[in-house]
């Protein structure tokens, strides 16, 4: 006697719950992988041209700066500097700055007031 077996049909509920699942998985890998960034400061320059920002980023228990910079109307940003760790005070009495020069060419870093980075933007 020869037994013959029906194909299950495939769910569509079943695809999409491991679709679903899978995106969830992408998701809090992405949340792991990604350190936790706070936006200090978005400037634009005084003729109105350009703009830049400064972040805060944890990557360990220091925290580290990046400042971006873009001309209006581009929607990517360029990354001008990464200060990994600034240990000459302490972190909770760090109070980073950005500023732009009066001819809109020149942007300043500062922490505490004092200037630790200047770039000309071209």
């Amino acid at each position: 006697m020869k037994r013959t077996y029906r194909q299950q049909r495939s769910s569509g509920f079943r695809k999409l719950g491991t679709f679903l699942f899978s995106l969830f998985v992408l998701f809090v890998a992405y949340r792991i992988l990604t350190p936790p960034k706070k936006e200090l400061a978005r400037i634009s320059s005084p003729d109105g041209k350009k703009e830049a920002r400064l972040r805060r980023i944890y990557y360990v228990s220091q925290p580290s700066y990046k400042i971006d910079y873009r001309e209006k109307g581009n929607r990517l940003w360029l990354n001008l500097l990464y200060l990994p760790s600034y240990t000459n005070v302490p972190p909770d009495a760090a109070r980073a700055a950005i500023r732009w020069g009066p001819e809109s060419e020149r942007l300043y870093f500062s922490i505490n007031g004092s200037n630790i980075w200047s770039y000309t933007v071209p």
